[in-house]
């Protein structure tokens, strides 16, 4: 067992301290994280690669991001989340236990796809494939042992059905389920679906959202319901 890993694994069993990260950062060749002080994360994560958290981010017990990941402002992921990759996920997000992101893939072109027999038996590489990042925006809800596969872009305010396989990019605010997902209907009329969008609540403060606890605890039945105020 290798140093890097005796290491991984302590910080993953004691919820990986703030103050462990700088000198983490500082003896680590792989592994890189910017860590907000109020971020949560629970014993049994594995960090692993480039990884920023951002304030009031939480991780349940036993979620896994390995590769280029962020996650901002006050998204909550449950226990036992995948995310591998080039993998962005906004504000405000709720992501369900089980959920995969799976931005890089096996290269199927060559006679063998396993990474390892090219790495231990042929001491050579087969480097993954990508369609590209997966980016999640704001405010998105995605369901119980969803997959999230490469490429894919999330729109704000979306809903993914739990089970759901996601393979191609999602509008704002519609909702998808099923195996390859597609959109069943929309959270919103496309008259509220604008003016949420011009108005992006998620990148209000914390006193702006208090002074406009009334529209978050109201039912959006029309466009009107919606603050037309520049803040």
């Amino acid at each position: 067992m290798t140093l890097q890993t005796i290491v991984e694994r302590s910080l993953s069993m004691l919820g990986y301290p703030a103050a462990t990260h700088e000198l983490f950062n500082r003896y680590s060749d792989s592994t890189q994280l910017d860590i907000a002080p109020s971020a949560r994360v629970s014993i049994g994560c594995l960090l692993r690669r480039q990884v920023e958290l951002g304030p009031h981010t939480r991780l349940s017990r036993g979620c896994v991001l390995d590769g280029d990941v962020t996650i901002r402002k006050r998204t909550n992921l449950e226990p036992n989340c995948d995310l591998v990759g080039d993998v962005e996920l906004g504000k405000y997000c709720a992501i369900a236990r089980e959920t995969t992101f799976q931005q890089t893939n096996h290269k199927t072109s060559q006679p063998s796809m396993q990474i390892r027999f090219y790495d231990e038996v042929l001491d050579s590489d087969l480097p993954p494939t990508a369609e590209g990042p997966i980016t999640v925006g704001n405010d998105v809800w995605i369901g119980t042992r969803a997959t999230i596969l490469s490429g894919v872009s999330i729109g704000d305010g979306a809903i993914i059905g739990a089970g759901s396989v996601v393979t191609d990019d999602v509008e704002p605010y519609a909702i998808v389920a099923g195996v390859p997902a597609e959109r069943v209907k929309w959270r919103f009329p496309k008259a509220i679906r604008e003016k949420l969008l011009d108005l992006e609540w998620w990148e209000w403060d914390r006193d702006e959202i208090l002074d406009n606890r009334e529209f978050f605890e109201r039912e959006l039945r029309e466009a009107e319901d919606i603050p037309t105020v520049s803040i």
